[in-house]
């Protein structure tokens, strides 16, 4: 009873986080793409709108809401998730070497926490902020375009960061299918 409480928040836990992050990974680039081939007019945002950057703010804008709501999802579900692991080591099989398996599931959901920490209290936070600075001085070139630049730096490192997230929760998942319960032994056919 015991053990399939605990596979059943495992398994939510796990397969919410993975479809979240891999959601926002399939749907961002679909945002960026149809908002830059509508070319919006944002008077509001910048007077002008050089090499189309009206569209990549607009889509940038949608897609920062939707991870700043992921990364409220990814939190709940890293909590399931820690609690699962935990309970798992004394409701698992870790005979023989079976250890491994788990030392490894737990590491990788260590390197999945530090990404979304450092995404969400450092990245995004620095992210914010050149663009706003790129935002309040368009008008200024040597003040915007070292921010504009600092931002697709800033970017690229956050397409980067959901890359190795999408990949840690997926192996997570791969090696989470042989679990089974204490007590059970699987039959080696004999002869």
């Amino acid at each position: 009873m015991a053990f399939a409480l605990v596979q059943i928040v495992f398994w939510i836990s796990l397969s919410t986080w993975f479809g979240g992050v891999l959601f926002v990974a399939m749907v961002a680039p679909i945002i960026f793409r149809t908002v830059k081939e509508q070319e919006p007019i944002l008077p509001l945002v910048l007077a002008v709108n050089l090499e189309g950057q009206h569209g990549s703010l607009l889509a940038g804008t949608i897609v920062g809401n939707i991870i700043s709501h992921l990364v409220k999802v990814e939190l709940a579900c890293a909590g399931g998730l820690l609690l699962a692991l935990i309970a798992q080591w004394f409701t698992t099989d870790r005979g023989g070497d079976m250890w491994v398996v788990p030392l490894l599931r737990c590491a990788m959901y260590l390197m999945v926490m530090g990404i979304v920490v450092y995404e969400w209290r450092g990245l995004w936070p620095r992210l914010r902020a050149q663009r706003q600075t790129y935002l309040d001085h368009a008008d200024e070139p040597d003040v915007a375009n070292p921010a504009k630049d600092e931002f697709d730096r800033l970017h690229r490192e956050s397409v980067m960061l959901l890359s190795f997230r999408l990949a840690l929760l997926l192996g997570i998942v791969l090696f989470s299918a042989a679990v089974r319960p204490k007590g059970i032994t699987v039959p080696f056919p004999v002869g």
